[in-house]
């Protein structure tokens, strides 16, 4: 392949990705160490201020298993997409050709898409396409896997990165990715120790699928799993790279937010449940929508995390009561 390498993370099977989600605050944990190519080593080396405002052309996984795989584009390269372990970017579902299409960035930066006479065909925008000019906003339907070109700016992109890494620690939850509940008992206890001593705030926020069995009975528990999988990526690349995110159990997900009171909490919170239910879940299944609840706690001078954690749980359940699809905050 001629021109530039690309830089490309690309997940296993198990991977989400939001769509319009921007961070609670600017990465706070370097990229993952080693040699990332031309963007990587940029963002490195530039300000924040400037990572924030340089965009560049992002190829991403909005729906599915993968859906937190993406590539960069930039020079004048060319991108393989394809279940083949050599393509340049590797997509896992079956309906996939082992090299199914080229996506290539030329001198003018202009980008194309090839189809590579793959068995199940390739889209933009919902047309059948052999050869098509890519404009940022363009969706692409390779077999199964929905992807989207946007411009992302490095600073977006480096978050992007560093949300992948930690997907791929170990001790996570093999679905989603998240941390487990093994995580409460080795290492909130001094979280908790950590930021009482510093005398800051610490929030809690217990989210939950509405209706979930609904979406099992309705879609099957495929589709539910992949529903769980991207609520995560969502929920995830809504908060610093550094904040918990524990799968608590089902379909239930609770995160801590350190130097955050409980008003910066309920803003995440709120936030996030926006995304979840503005994004778009026909990719997923035709006709699927999905939204969550949301519990949001500050913890208080003295408390155990049991308490505090219960006291989540109830406003949790309150939202659920009100009618689903809301946040509601103790104010103990």
């Amino acid at each position: 392949m001629e021109g530039t390498p690309a830089t490309a993370t690309t997940l296993g099977p198990d991977s989400g990705l939001p769509a319009r989600l921007r961070p609670l605050a600017s990465p706070i944990e370097p990229l993952p160490g080693g040699d990332d190519g031309e963007i990587t080593r940029t963002m490195r080396v530039l300000p924040r201020a400037a990572r924030a405002r340089v965009e560049v052309p992002t190829l991403r996984v909005v729906a599915g298993r993968d859906m937190l795989s993406f590539v960069t584009l930039h020079g004048s390269e060319e991108i393989v997409l394809g279940r083949d372990e050599a393509a340049e970017m590797t997509l896992t579902d079956a309906l996939v050709s082992r090299r199914h299409a080229r996506v290539s960035m030329h001198e003018d930066q202009s980008i194309t898409i090839q189809d590579l006479g793959s068995t199940n065909g390739t889209s933009v925008n919902g047309s059948p396409v052999e050869r098509a000019v890519l404009r940022p906003g363009d969706h692409l339907e390779v077999g199964g896997v929905s992807l989207r070109l946007d411009m992302l700016s490095l600073e977006e992109i480096e978050h992007l990165a560093n949300v992948v890494a930690r997907l791929k620690l170990q001790n996570r939850d093999p679905l989603t990715g998240l941390l487990t509940r093994g995580w409460l008992e080795e290492e909130l206890p001094p979280l908790m120790d950590r930021v009482a001593r510093n005398r800051d705030s610490l929030s809690c926020i217990f989210f939950d699928i509405d209706d979930f069995k609904q979406v099992n009975d309705r879609f099957g528990h495929h589709i539910g799993d992949d529903v769980l999988v991207a609520c995560a990526r969502l929920m995830l690349y809504g908060v610093r790279d550094n904040d918990p995110c524990i799968r608590y159990g089902g379909e239930e997900i609770v995160m801590f937010l350190a130097q955050a009171d409980a008003p910066a909490a309920l803003e995440v919170a709120e936030r996030v449940r926006k995304e979840v239910f503005a994004h778009d879940w026909n990719r997923t299944a035709p006709g699927l929508r999905v939204s969550v609840s949301a519990g949001v706690a500050r913890r208080l001078a003295g408390e155990t995390a049991r308490e505090w954690m219960e006291r989540a749980d109830k406003a949790l359940f309150a939202a659920k009561r009100a009618g689903r699809n809301q946040v509601v905050i103790d104010n103990s």
